[in-house]
């Protein structure tokens, strides 16, 4: 197994969500699935999640 570092984006209706997150995997496939398990994870903690750091650029 290798370390690996993953990054998935979903384009919702209001915006792009981006999770990126290091996982142990034999193969890109296996690293994917490993990831979205970790998000999905995560999202039982929701409410506490904090957003740390921002961009906001005039249009």
């Amino acid at each position: 197994m290798a370390l690996k570092n993953v990054t998935l984006k979903a384009t919702l209706k209001k915006g792009t969500f981006y999770w990126v997150t290091q996982v142990n995997a034999d193969s890109e496939e296996e690293a994917v699935v490993a990831a979205e398990n970790l998000f999905l994870t995560e999202l039982e903690n929701s409410s506490e999640w904090e957003f740390e750091e921002f961009e906001v650029v005039d249009q």
